[in-house]
Protein backbone atom coordinates (compact mmCIF):
# COMPACT_ATOMS: atom_id res chain seq x y z
CA UNK A 1 0.00 0.00 0.00
CA UNK A 2 1.03 3.58 -0.88
CA UNK A 3 2.54 5.50 1.68
CA UNK A 4 0.58 8.93 3.28
CA UNK A 5 2.55 11.33 1.57
CA UNK A 6 1.73 9.34 -1.94
CA UNK A 7 -2.14 8.99 -0.83
CA UNK A 8 -2.10 12.64 -0.13
CA UNK A 9 -0.32 13.95 -3.57
CA UNK A 10 -2.94 11.38 -5.60
CA UNK A 11 -5.76 13.01 -4.19
CA UNK A 12 -4.81 16.39 -6.03
CA UNK A 13 -5.11 15.02 -9.24
CA UNK A 14 -8.33 12.53 -9.02
CA UNK A 15 -11.53 13.31 -11.06
CA UNK A 16 -14.66 14.15 -8.53
CA UNK A 17 -15.66 10.54 -9.92
CA UNK A 18 -12.47 8.49 -8.25
CA UNK A 19 -12.76 11.31 -5.29
CA UNK A 20 -16.18 10.07 -4.55
CA UNK A 21 -14.88 6.76 -4.76
CA UNK A 22 -12.13 7.57 -2.24
CA UNK A 23 -14.68 8.72 0.36
CA UNK A 24 -16.87 5.74 0.34
CA UNK A 25 -13.64 3.95 0.86
CA UNK A 26 -12.32 6.30 3.61
CA UNK A 27 -15.33 7.22 5.37
CA UNK A 28 -17.65 3.74 4.94
CA UNK A 29 -20.27 5.85 3.48
CA UNK A 30 -21.49 8.13 0.27
CA UNK A 31 -19.88 11.27 -0.13
CA UNK A 32 -21.14 14.37 0.00
CA UNK A 33 -22.44 16.92 -2.55
CA UNK A 34 -19.14 19.07 -2.59
CA UNK A 35 -16.52 20.27 -4.98
CA UNK A 36 -13.88 18.01 -5.59
CA UNK A 37 -11.53 20.57 -3.80
CA UNK A 38 -13.27 20.12 -0.59
CA UNK A 39 -13.69 15.79 -1.27
CA UNK A 40 -9.86 16.20 -1.32
CA UNK A 41 -8.98 18.09 1.54
CA UNK A 42 -11.51 16.68 3.91
CA UNK A 43 -10.50 13.14 2.99
CA UNK A 44 -6.69 14.12 2.93
CA UNK A 45 -7.40 15.35 6.52
CA UNK A 46 -9.28 12.09 7.15
CA UNK A 47 -6.22 10.10 6.29
CA UNK A 48 -4.00 12.57 8.50
CA UNK A 49 -5.81 11.90 11.12
CA UNK A 50 -6.53 7.80 11.14
CA UNK A 51 -2.17 8.29 10.91
CA UNK A 52 -2.15 10.24 14.13
CA UNK A 53 -0.71 13.39 11.52
CA UNK A 54 -4.45 14.82 12.58
CA UNK A 55 -5.04 18.74 13.51
CA UNK A 56 -3.90 20.61 16.93
CA UNK A 57 -6.27 22.01 19.23
CA UNK A 58 -5.61 25.60 17.86
CA UNK A 59 -6.11 24.79 14.41
CA UNK A 60 -9.41 22.74 15.06
CA UNK A 61 -10.66 25.71 16.29
CA UNK A 62 -9.39 27.77 13.37
CA UNK A 63 -11.50 25.54 11.19
CA UNK A 64 -14.44 25.51 13.09
CA UNK A 65 -14.00 29.63 13.22
CA UNK A 66 -14.21 29.40 9.12
CA UNK A 67 -16.79 26.66 9.29
CA UNK A 68 -19.00 29.90 11.23
CA UNK A 69 -17.59 32.15 9.02
CA UNK A 70 -18.81 30.55 5.94
CA UNK A 71 -22.06 29.58 7.14
CA UNK A 72 -22.74 33.17 7.48
CA UNK A 73 -21.07 35.15 4.43
CA UNK A 74 -20.32 32.39 2.27
CA UNK A 75 -16.28 33.67 2.49
CA UNK A 76 -13.07 30.96 3.15
CA UNK A 77 -10.69 33.60 3.37
CA UNK A 78 -8.12 32.70 5.88
CA UNK A 79 -7.41 35.79 8.60
CA UNK A 80 -3.79 37.31 7.99
CA UNK A 81 -2.97 35.61 11.29
CA UNK A 82 -2.85 31.98 10.13
CA UNK A 83 0.25 30.77 9.86
CA UNK A 84 1.69 27.65 9.17
CA UNK A 85 4.01 25.35 11.24
CA UNK A 86 7.36 23.10 10.14
CA UNK A 87 6.66 19.86 9.03
CA UNK A 88 3.18 21.07 7.29
CA UNK A 89 2.99 20.10 3.56
CA UNK A 90 1.50 22.53 0.66
CA UNK A 91 0.61 20.76 -2.62
CA UNK A 92 -0.30 22.20 -5.43
CA UNK A 93 -1.36 21.03 -9.17
CA UNK A 94 -0.06 23.04 -11.95
CA UNK A 95 0.33 22.08 -15.88
CA UNK A 96 -0.84 18.66 -15.32
CA UNK A 97 1.85 18.25 -12.22
CA UNK A 98 1.64 17.71 -8.52
CA UNK A 99 3.79 20.44 -6.74
CA UNK A 100 4.58 19.77 -3.02
CA UNK A 101 6.39 22.37 -0.88
CA UNK A 102 7.49 21.64 2.74
CA UNK A 103 6.92 24.63 5.26
CA UNK A 104 10.45 24.54 7.36
CA UNK A 105 11.59 26.93 10.53
CA UNK A 106 14.24 28.22 7.57
CA UNK A 107 11.78 28.27 4.83
CA UNK A 108 10.69 26.31 2.55
CA UNK A 109 11.53 23.29 0.60
CA UNK A 110 10.30 22.33 -2.98
CA UNK A 111 12.26 19.62 -5.29
CA UNK A 112 15.63 19.49 -2.65
CA UNK A 113 16.10 23.16 -2.53
CA UNK A 114 15.72 25.53 0.25
CA UNK A 115 13.33 28.75 -0.31
CA UNK A 116 13.16 32.10 1.56
CA UNK A 117 9.75 32.65 0.16
CA UNK A 118 6.84 31.13 -1.40
CA UNK A 119 6.36 33.59 -3.99
CA UNK A 120 10.16 32.53 -5.50
CA UNK A 121 8.51 28.96 -5.68
CA UNK A 122 5.55 30.25 -7.52
CA UNK A 123 7.16 31.92 -9.69
CA UNK A 124 9.27 28.80 -10.65
CA UNK A 125 6.62 26.89 -11.23
CA UNK A 126 4.10 28.95 -13.08
CA UNK A 127 7.18 30.94 -14.98
CA UNK A 128 5.36 34.29 -14.17
CA UNK A 129 4.74 36.67 -11.08
CA UNK A 130 2.51 35.25 -8.38
CA UNK A 131 2.10 35.51 -4.79
CA UNK A 132 3.31 32.50 -3.14
CA UNK A 133 0.58 32.67 -0.37
CA UNK A 134 -2.16 33.32 -2.95
CA UNK A 135 -0.41 30.56 -5.15
CA UNK A 136 -0.65 28.03 -2.61
CA UNK A 137 -4.25 29.05 -1.61
CA UNK A 138 -3.35 30.58 1.65
CA UNK A 139 -4.82 33.96 1.05
CA UNK A 140 -7.87 34.30 -0.86
CA UNK A 141 -8.75 37.59 -3.77
CA UNK A 142 -8.84 40.90 -1.91
CA UNK A 143 -12.04 42.91 -2.25
CA UNK A 144 -12.37 45.99 -3.42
Amino acid sequence: MAGLNDRLAALAIMSLAQLRQRWRETFGKPAPDLSAQLLALAIAYGLQERSGRGLSLRHASTLMKLERRFARTGDLAMDDAATLKSGAMLIRSWGGKTHQVLIRDDGYLYQDHRYRSLSEIARLITGTAWSGPRFFGLKGKRRG
